[in-house]
């Protein structure tokens, strides 16, 4: 498959990381996604997008509570 976002890479089955934000809160997941090779853009799958929107659900309602790799700091 052609990438639509630099018309140049082709997309093939790869682990790709994604991001999952929740208020001020960050879930990185790795899931098997389309990946151009050019610029990275990933195409998930439905069955993919699913279980990512139900990662959130459970993340936000705090079913699910993965360690934390780190801390970020904010000066005003």
């Amino acid at each position: 498959m052609k990438c639509v976002i630099c018309k140049s890479g082709e997309a093939a089955q790869a682990p790709v990381q994604t991001e999952i934000k929740a208020c001020y809160d960050h879930l990185m997941v790795t899931v098997q996604a389309e990946a151009c090779a050019e610029c990275g853009e990933a195409y998930y799958s439905a069955e993919t997008m699913r279980h990512l929107e139900r990662l959130r659900e459970e993340f936000t309602r705090k079913k699910i509570v993965p360690p934390s790799v780190g801390k970020v700091y904010q000066i005003s």
